[in-house]
Protein backbone atom coordinates (compact mmCIF):
# COMPACT_ATOMS: atom_id res chain seq x y z
CA UNK A 1 0.00 0.00 0.00
CA UNK A 2 2.99 2.38 1.09
CA UNK A 3 4.94 1.52 -2.73
CA UNK A 4 1.78 2.37 -4.48
CA UNK A 5 1.19 5.81 -2.85
CA UNK A 6 4.85 6.68 -3.18
CA UNK A 7 4.39 5.32 -6.74
CA UNK A 8 1.49 7.76 -7.15
CA UNK A 9 3.39 10.57 -5.73
CA UNK A 10 6.35 10.28 -8.07
CA UNK A 11 3.70 9.85 -11.05
CA UNK A 12 2.38 13.30 -9.93
CA UNK A 13 5.38 15.05 -9.48
CA UNK A 14 6.67 13.90 -12.67
CA UNK A 15 3.51 15.06 -14.49
CA UNK A 16 3.72 18.54 -12.62
CA UNK A 17 7.10 19.08 -13.75
CA UNK A 18 5.99 18.21 -17.74
CA UNK A 19 3.14 20.25 -18.06
CA UNK A 20 4.94 23.69 -16.08
CA UNK A 21 8.61 23.31 -16.87
CA UNK A 22 9.20 20.49 -19.45
CA UNK A 23 6.78 21.79 -21.73
CA UNK A 24 7.06 25.19 -21.49
CA UNK A 25 10.47 25.42 -22.18
CA UNK A 26 10.38 23.33 -25.15
CA UNK A 27 7.32 25.00 -26.56
CA UNK A 28 9.85 28.53 -26.45
CA UNK A 29 12.88 26.77 -27.67
CA UNK A 30 10.76 25.89 -30.39
CA UNK A 31 9.61 28.99 -31.29
CA UNK A 32 13.19 30.66 -30.78
CA UNK A 33 14.83 28.27 -32.77
CA UNK A 34 11.85 28.74 -35.68
CA UNK A 35 12.27 32.75 -35.86
CA UNK A 36 15.90 32.05 -36.04
CA UNK A 37 15.91 29.69 -38.49
CA UNK A 38 13.11 31.68 -40.75
CA UNK A 39 15.05 34.79 -40.81
CA UNK A 40 17.89 32.51 -42.49
CA UNK A 41 19.54 33.81 -45.68
CA UNK A 42 19.11 30.35 -47.39
CA UNK A 43 15.67 30.15 -46.63
CA UNK A 44 15.57 34.25 -48.71
CA UNK A 45 14.07 32.40 -52.19
CA UNK A 46 11.01 30.41 -50.25
CA UNK A 47 7.86 32.22 -50.61
CA UNK A 48 5.91 32.33 -47.44
CA UNK A 49 2.31 32.47 -47.75
CA UNK A 50 -0.21 32.87 -45.48
CA UNK A 51 -4.29 32.13 -45.44
CA UNK A 52 -6.61 33.76 -43.69
CA UNK A 53 -10.70 34.28 -43.43
CA UNK A 54 -13.68 33.39 -41.39
CA UNK A 55 -14.28 30.04 -43.19
CA UNK A 56 -12.41 28.73 -46.33
CA UNK A 57 -9.47 29.18 -45.23
CA UNK A 58 -8.01 25.41 -44.50
CA UNK A 59 -9.46 24.30 -48.48
CA UNK A 60 -7.88 27.66 -49.76
CA UNK A 61 -4.26 26.70 -48.19
CA UNK A 62 -4.45 22.86 -49.60
CA UNK A 63 -6.08 24.00 -53.06
CA UNK A 64 -3.10 26.65 -53.49
CA UNK A 65 -0.46 24.15 -52.16
CA UNK A 66 -1.90 21.39 -54.64
CA UNK A 67 -1.75 24.11 -57.71
CA UNK A 68 1.87 25.29 -56.64
CA UNK A 69 3.55 21.80 -56.01
CA UNK A 70 3.56 21.43 -59.94
CA UNK A 71 5.65 24.26 -59.94
CA UNK A 72 8.11 23.34 -57.24
CA UNK A 73 8.20 21.58 -53.63
CA UNK A 74 5.72 22.88 -51.27
CA UNK A 75 5.69 23.09 -47.30
CA UNK A 76 1.65 22.95 -46.67
CA UNK A 77 0.66 23.88 -42.81
CA UNK A 78 -3.21 23.66 -42.25
CA UNK A 79 -5.99 22.31 -40.08
CA UNK A 80 -4.07 23.71 -36.97
CA UNK A 81 -3.33 27.18 -35.42
CA UNK A 82 -0.88 27.01 -33.02
CA UNK A 83 2.18 28.60 -32.53
CA UNK A 84 3.45 25.42 -32.10
CA UNK A 85 2.13 24.42 -35.32
CA UNK A 86 3.36 27.67 -36.94
CA UNK A 87 6.86 27.03 -35.79
CA UNK A 88 6.72 23.25 -36.82
CA UNK A 89 5.53 24.39 -40.24
CA UNK A 90 8.72 26.75 -40.78
CA UNK A 91 11.52 24.31 -39.38
CA UNK A 92 10.29 22.07 -42.15
CA UNK A 93 11.14 24.16 -44.80
CA UNK A 94 14.92 23.76 -46.92
CA UNK A 95 16.01 25.26 -49.58
CA UNK A 96 14.80 23.17 -51.58
CA UNK A 97 11.26 24.14 -51.21
CA UNK A 98 9.92 26.82 -53.34
CA UNK A 99 6.99 27.69 -51.41
CA UNK A 100 5.73 27.21 -47.53
CA UNK A 101 1.52 27.79 -47.72
CA UNK A 102 -0.16 28.07 -44.27
CA UNK A 103 -3.64 29.25 -42.92
CA UNK A 104 -3.74 31.48 -39.95
CA UNK A 105 -5.83 31.78 -37.82
CA UNK A 106 -7.46 35.38 -36.36
CA UNK A 107 -9.36 33.45 -33.51
CA UNK A 108 -8.90 36.04 -30.73
CA UNK A 109 -6.88 39.95 -30.87
CA UNK A 110 -3.70 39.94 -31.49
CA UNK A 111 -3.18 36.30 -33.09
CA UNK A 112 -2.47 37.40 -36.65
CA UNK A 113 0.34 39.80 -35.60
CA UNK A 114 2.24 37.32 -33.22
CA UNK A 115 1.78 34.59 -36.27
CA UNK A 116 2.67 36.87 -39.29
CA UNK A 117 5.79 37.75 -36.84
CA UNK A 118 6.95 34.30 -36.92
CA UNK A 119 5.94 33.57 -40.69
CA UNK A 120 7.07 37.02 -42.03
CA UNK A 121 4.87 36.13 -45.37
CA UNK A 122 5.54 37.39 -49.17
CA UNK A 123 2.12 36.26 -49.85
CA UNK A 124 -1.38 37.29 -47.88
CA UNK A 125 -4.72 35.58 -48.79
CA UNK A 126 -8.15 36.82 -47.26
CA UNK A 127 -11.27 34.67 -47.67
CA UNK A 128 -13.74 36.48 -45.93
CA UNK A 129 -15.00 37.79 -42.99
CA UNK A 130 -18.01 36.23 -41.05
CA UNK A 131 -19.01 36.27 -37.21
CA UNK A 132 -16.77 33.53 -36.48
CA UNK A 133 -14.86 33.58 -32.79
CA UNK A 134 -18.13 35.96 -31.51
CA UNK A 135 -16.79 35.80 -27.94
CA UNK A 136 -13.61 37.75 -29.01
CA UNK A 137 -14.92 39.70 -31.54
CA UNK A 138 -18.62 40.87 -31.10
CA UNK A 139 -18.93 42.86 -34.56
CA UNK A 140 -17.56 41.80 -37.79
CA UNK A 141 -15.84 45.09 -37.90
CA UNK A 142 -13.59 43.97 -35.21
CA UNK A 143 -13.27 40.86 -36.79
CA UNK A 144 -11.86 42.64 -40.41
CA UNK A 145 -10.01 44.49 -38.83
CA UNK A 146 -7.97 41.56 -37.32
CA UNK A 147 -7.91 39.58 -40.35
CA UNK A 148 -6.17 42.80 -42.04
CA UNK A 149 -3.15 41.97 -39.61
CA UNK A 150 -2.53 39.92 -42.46
CA UNK A 151 -1.49 42.12 -45.26
CA UNK A 152 -0.48 45.19 -43.37
CA UNK A 153 2.92 43.57 -42.46
CA UNK A 154 3.16 42.30 -46.14
CA UNK A 155 6.26 43.83 -47.68
CA UNK A 156 6.39 46.48 -50.70
CA UNK A 157 6.97 43.46 -53.18
CA UNK A 158 4.45 41.29 -52.15
CA UNK A 159 1.05 40.19 -52.75
CA UNK A 160 -2.51 41.14 -51.46
CA UNK A 161 -4.83 38.31 -52.77
CA UNK A 162 -8.55 39.94 -51.50
CA UNK A 163 -11.95 38.50 -51.93
CA UNK A 164 -13.98 41.73 -54.43
CA UNK A 165 -17.26 40.38 -53.50
CA UNK A 166 -16.81 41.29 -49.44
CA UNK A 167 -16.80 44.54 -48.56
CA UNK A 168 -14.89 44.20 -45.06
CA UNK A 169 -11.88 42.24 -47.30
CA UNK A 170 -11.64 44.40 -50.15
CA UNK A 171 -11.65 47.10 -47.98
CA UNK A 172 -8.25 46.03 -46.90
CA UNK A 173 -6.38 47.14 -49.86
CA UNK A 174 -5.99 50.21 -48.71
CA UNK A 175 -3.98 48.53 -45.50
CA UNK A 176 -1.06 47.33 -47.38
CA UNK A 177 1.95 48.69 -49.46
CA UNK A 178 1.65 45.20 -51.61
CA UNK A 179 0.62 44.62 -55.14
CA UNK A 180 -3.54 43.79 -54.81
CA UNK A 181 -5.20 41.31 -56.79
CA UNK A 182 -8.91 40.93 -56.24
CA UNK A 183 -10.62 37.70 -57.10
CA UNK A 184 -14.60 36.73 -57.36
CA UNK A 185 -17.92 36.79 -59.08
CA UNK A 186 -17.80 40.51 -59.37
CA UNK A 187 -17.66 42.34 -62.45
CA UNK A 188 -14.39 44.39 -60.68
CA UNK A 189 -12.69 41.33 -59.91
CA UNK A 190 -9.42 40.95 -61.91
CA UNK A 191 -9.80 37.63 -61.29
CA UNK A 192 -13.47 36.73 -62.17
CA UNK A 193 -15.70 33.70 -61.93
CA UNK A 194 -19.04 33.35 -63.93
CA UNK A 195 -21.39 30.53 -65.11
CA UNK A 196 -21.40 28.86 -61.20
CA UNK A 197 -23.43 25.74 -61.49
CA UNK A 198 -22.94 23.19 -58.40
CA UNK A 199 -26.69 21.71 -58.31
CA UNK A 200 -26.43 18.17 -56.17
CA UNK A 201 -25.01 15.75 -57.78
CA UNK A 202 -23.35 18.04 -59.63
CA UNK A 203 -19.83 19.47 -58.22
CA UNK A 204 -18.79 23.13 -58.67
CA UNK A 205 -18.02 24.51 -62.41
CA UNK A 206 -17.97 27.98 -63.29
CA UNK A 207 -15.55 30.16 -65.53
CA UNK A 208 -12.15 31.92 -65.17
CA UNK A 209 -11.98 35.04 -66.57
CA UNK A 210 -8.85 37.14 -66.28
CA UNK A 211 -6.73 38.93 -68.70
CA UNK A 212 -8.98 38.53 -71.30
CA UNK A 213 -8.86 35.14 -71.36
CA UNK A 214 -12.16 32.32 -70.32
CA UNK A 215 -11.28 28.79 -69.21
CA UNK A 216 -13.60 26.47 -68.01
CA UNK A 217 -13.26 25.04 -64.44
CA UNK A 218 -15.07 21.23 -63.82
CA UNK A 219 -14.42 20.66 -59.74
CA UNK A 220 -14.47 18.01 -57.50
CA UNK A 221 -15.99 20.26 -54.40
CA UNK A 222 -19.57 19.92 -53.26
CA UNK A 223 -21.27 23.63 -53.36
CA UNK A 224 -21.46 26.49 -55.08
CA UNK A 225 -19.98 28.98 -51.95
CA UNK A 226 -16.26 26.89 -53.23
CA UNK A 227 -15.95 29.24 -55.85
CA UNK A 228 -14.72 32.15 -53.77
CA UNK A 229 -12.03 29.67 -52.92
CA UNK A 230 -11.28 28.22 -56.11
CA UNK A 231 -11.16 31.36 -57.58
CA UNK A 232 -8.92 32.97 -54.46
CA UNK A 233 -6.65 29.74 -55.03
CA UNK A 234 -6.38 30.60 -58.82
CA UNK A 235 -5.47 34.07 -58.67
CA UNK A 236 -2.51 33.40 -56.11
CA UNK A 237 -1.13 31.04 -58.67
CA UNK A 238 -1.95 33.60 -61.51
CA UNK A 239 -0.08 36.50 -59.55
CA UNK A 240 3.07 34.00 -59.36
CA UNK A 241 2.98 33.27 -62.36
CA UNK A 242 1.78 29.83 -62.95
CA UNK A 243 -0.12 29.37 -66.43
CA UNK A 244 -3.80 29.28 -66.07
CA UNK A 245 -3.93 26.09 -67.73
CA UNK A 246 -1.39 24.24 -65.42
CA UNK A 247 -3.12 25.85 -62.41
CA UNK A 248 -6.80 24.99 -63.61
CA UNK A 249 -5.14 21.41 -64.00
CA UNK A 250 -4.48 21.01 -60.22
CA UNK A 251 -7.44 22.17 -58.76
CA UNK A 252 -10.19 19.64 -61.19
CA UNK A 253 -7.53 16.69 -59.65
CA UNK A 254 -8.60 18.27 -56.00
CA UNK A 255 -10.51 16.42 -53.82
CA UNK A 256 -12.73 17.97 -51.17
CA UNK A 257 -10.82 18.18 -47.49
CA UNK A 258 -12.51 15.90 -45.11
CA UNK A 259 -15.02 17.55 -42.83
CA UNK A 260 -15.41 20.21 -45.08
CA UNK A 261 -18.60 19.34 -47.39
CA UNK A 262 -16.90 15.81 -47.89
CA UNK A 263 -19.49 13.07 -49.98
CA UNK A 264 -19.70 9.73 -48.76
CA UNK A 265 -21.17 6.69 -50.57
CA UNK A 266 -22.73 4.24 -47.99
CA UNK A 267 -24.57 1.19 -48.80
CA UNK A 268 -28.56 1.10 -49.51
CA UNK A 269 -27.54 4.16 -52.36
CA UNK A 270 -27.74 6.86 -49.29
CA UNK A 271 -24.98 9.89 -49.56
CA UNK A 272 -23.71 11.65 -46.84
CA UNK A 273 -22.43 14.79 -46.72
CA UNK A 274 -20.41 15.66 -44.27
CA UNK A 275 -19.61 19.18 -43.37
CA UNK A 276 -18.57 18.91 -39.27
CA UNK A 277 -15.58 20.47 -38.98
CA UNK A 278 -17.50 23.51 -37.67
CA UNK A 279 -21.13 25.58 -37.72
CA UNK A 280 -21.02 29.01 -36.72
CA UNK A 281 -24.81 29.86 -36.96
CA UNK A 282 -24.17 33.08 -39.40
CA UNK A 283 -22.96 30.38 -42.24
CA UNK A 284 -26.06 28.45 -42.17
CA UNK A 285 -27.66 30.33 -45.04
CA UNK A 286 -24.83 28.34 -47.68
CA UNK A 287 -26.42 25.15 -45.85
CA UNK A 288 -29.84 25.80 -46.77
CA UNK A 289 -28.94 27.30 -50.28
CA UNK A 290 -26.71 24.09 -51.22
CA UNK A 291 -29.70 21.79 -49.95
CA UNK A 292 -32.14 23.79 -51.71
CA UNK A 293 -30.58 23.62 -55.51
CA UNK A 294 -30.29 19.82 -54.41
CA UNK A 295 -31.14 16.76 -56.42
CA UNK A 296 -32.59 13.59 -54.25
CA UNK A 297 -35.50 11.54 -53.65
CA UNK A 298 -35.29 13.28 -49.80
CA UNK A 299 -33.25 15.83 -48.30
CA UNK A 300 -32.26 15.14 -44.66
CA UNK A 301 -30.46 17.66 -42.46
CA UNK A 302 -28.59 16.69 -39.06
CA UNK A 303 -27.86 19.48 -37.03
CA UNK A 304 -25.06 18.49 -33.81
CA UNK A 305 -23.76 22.09 -31.81
CA UNK A 306 -24.26 25.58 -33.02
CA UNK A 307 -21.52 28.04 -32.37
CA UNK A 308 -20.40 31.52 -32.91
CA UNK A 309 -23.23 33.02 -31.54
CA UNK A 310 -24.84 34.92 -28.42
CA UNK A 311 -28.47 33.22 -28.84
CA UNK A 312 -29.19 30.53 -26.36
CA UNK A 313 -29.72 27.25 -28.05
CA UNK A 314 -33.88 27.75 -28.46
CA UNK A 315 -32.97 30.87 -30.33
CA UNK A 316 -30.35 29.27 -32.33
CA UNK A 317 -32.58 26.08 -33.09
CA UNK A 318 -35.56 28.51 -34.02
CA UNK A 319 -33.29 30.07 -36.57
CA UNK A 320 -32.28 26.88 -38.31
CA UNK A 321 -36.18 25.67 -38.59
CA UNK A 322 -37.69 28.48 -39.47
CA UNK A 323 -35.20 28.97 -42.34
CA UNK A 324 -34.50 25.51 -43.46
CA UNK A 325 -38.28 23.79 -43.86
CA UNK A 326 -38.56 24.66 -47.24
CA UNK A 327 -34.44 23.49 -47.55
CA UNK A 328 -35.01 19.68 -46.19
CA UNK A 329 -37.25 17.29 -45.79
CA UNK A 330 -36.38 16.65 -42.44
CA UNK A 331 -34.07 18.37 -39.94
CA UNK A 332 -32.51 16.11 -36.87
CA UNK A 333 -31.36 17.28 -34.06
CA UNK A 334 -28.97 15.54 -31.85
CA UNK A 335 -27.06 16.34 -28.55
CA UNK A 336 -27.70 17.00 -24.70
CA UNK A 337 -29.56 20.66 -26.06
CA UNK A 338 -31.38 19.14 -28.83
CA UNK A 339 -34.74 18.99 -27.34
CA UNK A 340 -35.01 22.59 -27.35
CA UNK A 341 -35.82 22.15 -31.08
CA UNK A 342 -39.13 20.90 -30.15
CA UNK A 343 -40.15 24.23 -28.86
CA UNK A 344 -39.21 25.60 -32.32
CA UNK A 345 -41.33 23.56 -34.06
CA UNK A 346 -44.40 23.80 -32.21
CA UNK A 347 -44.04 27.02 -34.34
CA UNK A 348 -44.78 25.46 -37.39
CA UNK A 349 -46.47 22.48 -35.84
CA UNK A 350 -44.21 20.47 -38.41
CA UNK A 351 -43.05 16.83 -37.29
CA UNK A 352 -40.51 16.74 -40.06
CA UNK A 353 -38.17 18.48 -37.03
CA UNK A 354 -36.85 15.65 -34.86
CA UNK A 355 -34.63 15.58 -31.49
CA UNK A 356 -32.32 12.56 -29.86
CA UNK A 357 -30.70 12.88 -27.00
CA UNK A 358 -27.73 10.68 -27.89
CA UNK A 359 -25.52 10.21 -31.53
CA UNK A 360 -26.61 6.59 -30.72
CA UNK A 361 -30.22 6.90 -30.78
CA UNK A 362 -29.91 9.36 -33.98
CA UNK A 363 -28.27 6.23 -35.58
CA UNK A 364 -30.73 3.72 -34.81
CA UNK A 365 -33.19 6.33 -36.28
CA UNK A 366 -31.48 6.45 -40.00
CA UNK A 367 -30.77 2.80 -39.82
CA UNK A 368 -34.29 1.96 -39.68
CA UNK A 369 -35.18 5.27 -42.28
CA UNK A 370 -33.32 6.07 -44.98
CA UNK A 371 -34.16 4.53 -47.99
CA UNK A 372 -32.73 4.53 -51.40
CA UNK A 373 -31.64 7.81 -53.06
CA UNK A 374 -31.53 10.00 -49.80
CA UNK A 375 -29.04 13.01 -49.32
CA UNK A 376 -27.77 13.57 -45.60
CA UNK A 377 -26.08 16.62 -44.67
CA UNK A 378 -24.17 16.40 -41.58
CA UNK A 379 -23.44 20.16 -39.69
CA UNK A 380 -21.85 20.25 -36.73
CA UNK A 381 -18.30 20.71 -34.73
CA UNK A 382 -16.10 18.22 -35.19
CA UNK A 383 -14.50 17.67 -31.54
CA UNK A 384 -17.59 17.71 -29.77
CA UNK A 385 -19.97 16.27 -31.87
CA UNK A 386 -18.37 13.39 -33.65
CA UNK A 387 -21.37 13.09 -36.25
CA UNK A 388 -19.05 11.46 -39.12
CA UNK A 389 -19.38 8.41 -36.53
CA UNK A 390 -23.39 7.89 -38.51
CA UNK A 391 -20.93 7.56 -42.15
CA UNK A 392 -18.76 4.84 -40.53
CA UNK A 393 -21.35 3.32 -39.11
CA UNK A 394 -22.72 2.71 -42.18
CA UNK A 395 -19.65 0.91 -43.23
CA UNK A 396 -19.17 -1.07 -40.20
CA UNK A 397 -16.38 0.66 -39.41
CA UNK A 398 -17.69 2.13 -35.93
CA UNK A 399 -18.84 0.40 -32.95
CA UNK A 400 -17.99 3.05 -30.09
CA UNK A 401 -20.78 5.46 -29.60
CA UNK A 402 -19.78 6.85 -26.71
CA UNK A 403 -20.76 10.61 -25.38
CA UNK A 404 -18.46 13.32 -24.66
CA UNK A 405 -15.06 11.21 -25.01
CA UNK A 406 -13.08 14.31 -24.44
CA UNK A 407 -10.57 12.78 -27.65
CA UNK A 408 -9.61 15.77 -30.05
CA UNK A 409 -8.96 13.83 -32.34
CA UNK A 410 -11.08 12.41 -35.80
CA UNK A 411 -12.94 9.54 -35.48
CA UNK A 412 -11.06 7.33 -38.30
CA UNK A 413 -7.86 7.18 -36.37
CA UNK A 414 -9.24 6.49 -32.97
CA UNK A 415 -8.38 3.17 -31.19
CA UNK A 416 -11.76 3.46 -29.36
CA UNK A 417 -13.21 3.10 -33.08
CA UNK A 418 -13.84 -0.90 -33.38
CA UNK A 419 -14.14 -1.13 -29.21
CA UNK A 420 -18.14 -1.54 -29.22
CA UNK A 421 -20.17 0.61 -26.62
CA UNK A 422 -23.63 1.75 -26.23
CA UNK A 423 -24.71 4.17 -23.64
CA UNK A 424 -26.22 2.01 -20.88
CA UNK A 425 -29.66 3.01 -20.98
CA UNK A 426 -29.52 2.62 -24.51
CA UNK A 427 -27.98 -1.16 -24.61
CA UNK A 428 -30.90 -3.16 -23.70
Amino acid sequence: MRARFINQGLKSVEQGFKSRVSRPLKSRATLELSRCYRAALRLSDVRFIGVTGSCGKTTATELIAAILAREGRVQTGSHENTMQHFARTILAVSPRHRFCVTEISGHARGAIEQATRLLRPHVGVVTCVGQDHYASFRTLEATAAEKSRLVEVLPADGLAILNADDPHVIAMRTRTRARVITYGLSSEAMVQGEHVTAAWPERLSLDLCYAGGRWPVQTQLVGTHWASIVLAALATALALDVAPERAIEAVEAFAPVPYRMSPHEVPGDVTFISDTWKAPLWAFPTTFDFLRSARARRKILVVGSVSDTPKGFYHRYKAIVDQGLDAAERILFVGEHARAALRARRRHDDERVLAFDTLHQLHTYLHAELQAGDLVLLKGVCNNDHLHRLVLARTGEMLCWREKCGRRRFCEDCRLRLDPFVPPDESQ
